[in-house]
């Protein structure tokens, strides 16, 4: 099964396998299965801790891979310095070809959070960087996350070749918020201040849904996601 894609029968029989696993035991299954081409990408959002301590529990040298737009927030750079120290994160970085300061210039008559001023495209080129060589990519995704993503599944055969991986997938916003408390992990800075979901921050905004923890993101646009989540559903 490790030598290739896995079958539609093998991935059915894996999410019902993992539905009453720990996020642990998918980390092990994936990092066991497809080491050494296995790797996991982060956003160092909200609460990014929580996945990337598990990890490091499993596997203290497993790749974790994050894309700069070079639009961060001041804040999630300094948490991504944070975290990689403290947890001693084997982090590669993958920067857009964006030239941010002739992006600034060329959209400075747009509103923010209007989708032209969204750098998905960069994004999207960056995370399949991100993403060449290896077999399986382990993401942060929760059906939690907004009701775009309530079917996510834990285990996912993309068209690229590459087996997706949600070890998060089934596990609620409580069930989160006690394992970071248990092993003391903290949340992203901006947190504290309302802010649930946190991208590049032209276009993230607190939530203006109390329900919808993505609703500050691209607020008030006819869009939900940048991207990088459609690689290898086509």
């Amino acid at each position: 099964m490790a030598q290739g894609t896995l079958t539609p029968q093998e991935v059915s029989a894996l999410n019902a396998k993992f539905a009453s696993a720990h996020p642990k035991d998918v980390i092990r299954w994936a990092v066991e299965t497809f080491r050494p081409d296995v790797a996991m990408t982060s956003s160092f959002g909200a609460r990014s801790a929580a996945l990337l301590h598990m990890a490091t529990q499993i596997d203290p040298q497993i790749s974790v891979r994050v894309v700069d737009t070079g639009l961060l927030f001041p804040e999630t750079y300094t948490f991504i310095e944070e975290l990689t120290k403290r947890l001693k994160l084997n982090l590669s970085v993958f920067k857009t070809k964006l030239d941010v300061e002739q992006f600034k210039r060329d959209h400075a008559h747009l509103p923010i959070g209007h989708p032209d001023f969204c750098c998905s495209e960069y994004k999207v080129e960056a995370t399949e960087r991100a993403l060449a060589g290896l077999r399986c990519w382990i993401t942060g995704m929760t059906r939690s996350d907004a009701a775009t993503r309530a079917t996510t599944p834990f285990v996912e055969a993309l068209t690229t070749g590459v087996t997706k991986v949600a070890p998060l997938a089934a596990w609620t916003d409580k069930e989160i918020h006690a394992y970071m408390t248990q092993h003391d992990l903290p949340y992203h800075p901006l947190w504290t201040k309302g802010y649930t979901s946190i991208g590049c921050w032209p276009c993230t905004q607190k939530p203006i849904d109390p329900a919808d923890p993505r609703s500050g993101r691209w607020p008030g646009q006819d869009k939900t996601e940048c991207g990088i989540h459609d690689i290898g559903k086509d």
